[in-house]
Parts: structure tokens; sequence; C-alpha cells
């Protein structure tokens, strides 16, 4: 009885103690809120959990325009304990988006426990916060998509690849429906790893094996399990990069202890893990591969061997830098950002917005007919005439879609920066490590500075030079229409992906018709880091001329 006694009266202390310690807590967390600096409106966040818990339900893009809808253009929320402040106008932005090295917002997100826990604490371009090593990395990577020889390759490596799952789409039938999401992602998938790698990764054949032989034993144990681990690594970067929004939003405590998030947090961690492994092993691979080659042998002209070959005796590239400190080799774990920055940056984005783009094509019936006309204008009646850098070059009309129909489904919805100087925004005087969020989808269709800006309009982008009803000032288009970004941390890739969009809508529409199987469904779409296409059940049939 004394034990019980005894063991009662402890439990009773433990659970005072708690009770005191969360009192203070709360105490502590609301003071700091009430008393910070330059007070915002927003959504009053809660201890421990900030504002994350109100997100739950929504789209994240869907979520912070009904923010900005209520609360204005500037605004606050606590994200994985960290404050953001949420700019939504033009004019805000400014300064964040300047494209020189003396900028004061030269960083995109923060070094958080949750990103690095993730995997996100800088070994390449895109999550690199230290300056130093992001401009030693950035080098390489700009230097890789900027050799004289790139626009050639990409435009010879887009076309064969398209042939390839042309011949697919046949085999299939007109009457097949296809899920043009999932071949799309596998299509640029298959782009990124062979200018990456400078290997095939035969992600469109065996996706379209699965297809054929599912539910039939046509397959040998080995085939089906290359097929098998395809399939696995293509699905996860799409899943690595969907759960960076877990280690954003949440905080360690919240990833750790509410059960659905913990649960999910776990799956995304093996994935993770999975997926280093994968990337660590193809850059062990090739460096054997490149030991052993001779050295009267040439080397492959791709990322992964020119990131290898950096400022060694192989070097591919042969581009001395003056600077002393870009001069040494890559270590491994800068060569693997690199590589998973390309593999996750070149997949999803471009993949997405080709069925984005191809879904407002077929609602808009007058906008395609224009667009087709230009694709063949500029092409002719030759049918199997490969299609060149200069025939890109003259798609104006295509140029001013793309972007209208990105103003209206931007695939990358908010930007981040932080200030290395303190800074004045929106009449606020703001210290330096400030984080804030650049809300894009809000930008670009503010009512003060775009002309009907819920109406869907190619030609505000369409020969502008000429236009009076939607002249806009070239000098502020960049804060208008921040597109890949802007400033010095602009998307590297963003050629590699206007190439890819171009030569696949042109490849498309000037043989094929597509037809969505329900005209009237919404575009499916997630939001969570991008807005990203679930599915787009399409039938691909010959062009009637």
């Amino acid at each position: 009885m004394i034990t019980t006694i005894i063991s009662s009266f402890e439990i009773s202390e433990i659970a005072s103690l708690l009770i005191i310690f969360s009192i203070i807590y709360v105490t502590h967390f609301y003071y700091r809120y009430f008393t910070r600096i330059n007070p915002l409106p927003g959504p009053l966040p809660l201890p421990l959990l900030g504002n994350s818990y109100q997100q739950i339900g929504y789209g994240f893009n869907d979520w912070l325009l009904s923010l900005h809808k209520k609360y204005g253009d500037m605004f606050e929320i606590i994200l994985g304990g960290d404050r953001f402040i949420v700019v939504g106008r033009p004019d805000l932005i400014d300064n964040m988006i300047l494209p020189s090295t003396k900028t004061k917002y030269p960083i995109r997100l923060p070094n958080s426990e949750g990103l690095s826990e993730y995997g996100m604490d800088g070994g390449g371009v895109s999550f690199n916060n230290d300056l130093k090593s992001w401009k030693y990395n950035r080098q390489f990577f700009t230097q890789a998509l900027i050799t004289p020889s790139f626009n050639r390759q990409a435009i010879e490596w887009t076309n064969e690849l398209w042939k390839e799952m042309e011949i697919y789409f046949n085999n299939l039938g007109e009457d097949y429906e296809l899920d043009l999401i999932k071949w799309m992602r596998r299509f640029t998938n298959e782009m990124i790893f062979k200018i990456a790698t400078g290997t095939k990764n035969d992600a469109i054949a065996s996706y379209y094996n699965i297809l054929i032989n599912d539910n039939k034993n046509t397959l040998n144990e080995n085939e089906n399990e290359k097929l098998k681990e395809a399939k696995k690594f293509i699905d996860s970067g799409e899943t690595y990069l969907e759960g960076m929004f877990y280690f954003f939003a949440f905080n360690k405590f919240t990833r750790n202890n509410v059960p659905f998030i913990r649960e999910k947090v776990k799956k995304l961690l093996k994935n993770k893990d999975y997926l280093f492994d994968k990337v660590y092993t193809i850059i062990k691979e090739r460096r054997i591969e490149i030991e052993n080659t001779p050295l009267d042998q040439p080397l492959g002209q791709d990322m992964l061997t020119s990131y290898i070959t950096a400022n060694t005796p192989r070097d591919i590239n042969g581009v001395k830098n003056a600077d002393p400190d870009l001069l040494r080799p890559m270590t491994d774990k800068e060569i693997f950002g690199n590589i998973l920055d390309a593999l996750l940056g070149g997949t999803d984005t471009t993949a997405n917005f080709i069925c984005i783009v191809i879904y407002y094509l077929e609602h808009y019936p007058e906008v395609k007919q224009r667009l087709i006309q230009e694709f063949d204008r500029v092409l002719g009646t030759d049918l199997t005439r490969p299609i060149t850098n200069k025939d890109l070059d003259k798609l104006e009309y295509c140029d001013a879609v793309t972007k209208e129909i990105y103003r209206h489904t931007p695939i990358t919805f908010i930007v981040g920066r932080i200030n290395s100087q303190a800074d004045k925004v929106g009449g606020y005087d703001w210290p330096k490590g400030t984080k804030f969020q650049v809300l894009v989808s809000a930008i670009m269709k503010h009512k003060d500075y775009w002309t009907e800006p819920e109406k869907f309009d190619p030609d505000r982008f369409y020969k502008v030079e000429e236009s009076n009803k939607y002249l806009l000032e070239k000098k502020k288009m960049s804060s208008i229409f921040p597109i890949f970004g802007g400033g010095i941390r602009i998307c590297p890739g963003r050629k590699l992906a206007i190439i890819e969009l171009k030569c696949v809508l042109m490849s498309i529409y000037r043989k094929y018709d597509i037809e969505l199987i329900d005209m009237n469904a919404p575009l499916m779409y997630k939001s969570e880091i991008l807005n990203l296409c679930k599915e787009l059940p399409v039938r691909i049939k010959p062009r009637k001329f």
C-alpha cells in the first residue's frame, strides 16, 4: 500500500510538472508572438504546430491564396517553427529578384533541422545556403547546360525520345486511354537522366512494358525485376519532392509525435534512403568506369562525368576559372547534390507543365488552332523533318500561350528568399535573416498589375511592344511575372525545360489530336511544394488534315 501511495504521489508530481512546463512554454510562445518585430496580419498560430494544422484539407497553394485574399498583399505565417513573411504584390519583390551577385537576397530557404533531416542541407545548388559553396557548385551546373552543343544535343535527344514514345502510343492504338502525366513524367525523367549521366534509364520502355504485360507472365524474372526497379526509382523521386512539405511545414515534435504525420514521415525517410543510395551508386559506378578508361580514349560529355573529372587531369571541359577557390575537384557529396538537383528539378516540373498546357489547349480550341497554325508554318508539310533549334526560336505565339498558362497555373507557386542584410519591405524595416515567401500565384494575377487578371488571354504576351491593351513595362516584367524564380537563384535548367516543352508540343500537334476523356472534369492536381497534375486521361489520335 505504501508503495502504491508513493507511486501515486510521483505520478501526481510528474503530471503537475508537465502542466507547469506546458503553461510556461505556452506563455513564452505567445509572449514572443505578441512582442515580435513588425507584427503583420495573419492566422493565429498554435504552440508546437504553428499554422501548419490550418493547411490540412487544403492544397498548399489554395491555402496561401485564401490567406492572401483575407489578409492582403503582405501577411505572416509560422511553419516548422519559423516565421515567414508572405508577399503577394510585384513592387514588394523588386529587391528580392535582382540578378546581381550583390543582391541582399542570396538565399532561398532557412537551414532548418527538418530540411537537414530530409537531406536538403546544401550539397548542390537548389538548397545550398553556403554562398561560397553555392557559387562553386553553380559554375559546374551552369557550365554543363551552356556548352555550344547543348541545345543541339538536347533537341536531338528530345526528337529521339519522342519517336520512341510515339511507337508505343501507336502500338497501344488510338482507342487506348492514356494517363498522360505518367508518360510525360517518364519522358522528362529519361531526358534529364541522359543529360545528367549520359545513359538511358529506359523509363519510357519500362512503363510501356508494364502496361502491356500487366497481369501476364510474358517476361522472365530478371526482366520483371528490372521494370519494377525502374518504376520504383522514378516514383521515388516524385515522392521525395512531394515529401519536402512535411519537413518544411512541421517541426520535429510534430513530425515525431502526431500519429498520421509520424507514419508519413517514416515512409518518406525510408524512401529518401533508397533514393540517395541509388544516386550514390550511380556516382560510384561512373568513377570506376572513368578509372578503367584508358587515357587515350575520350570520356562522355555528360554532367556526371564533367563533375567527377572537374579540375583533375581528365577534366572534359578544360575551362579554368581564375578564382583559386573554384579550382579544386568536387567531392562525392557535391556531385550527389548536383545530380539529385538535376533529376528532381528536371522531371516533375516540366512533365506537369506539359500536361497542364495540353489541358488548357483542349479547353481553348481557338488558341490551340492558332498554335497549330504556327507549328505548321514553322515546320512545313514534311511530318518526318526533325525539329531544330531555329524552329524553336520562331515560336512566338507558343511563347505567349505557355506564359499565359503558367500565369494561371504556375508549377512553382511560392519562392523563398532570405535577406543577408537589413532591408525595407512594405514600409517595414526587416533585420538580416528575415524569411520571406514570394507568393508567385498571387503576383501573377494581381489586379493592380494585370488587365482582367482572371481572363485567359495569351495575346497579353504576344508581341507586347505592339499591344496598347496589354502593354507592360519591360523593366517591371521580372517582378510582375517571376517565372523560374528570378534573381541569382533563378532555375539553372530553364533552357532545357523550354526546349522540352516546345519540342513535345510541336511533336504532338503536328501529327495528332488529343481528346480529353472527360472534357467537363476539372484539372486534377495536388498542391504541396509544387502544383502537380495528378492525372490526365486522354486518347491520342492521328490528326485530320
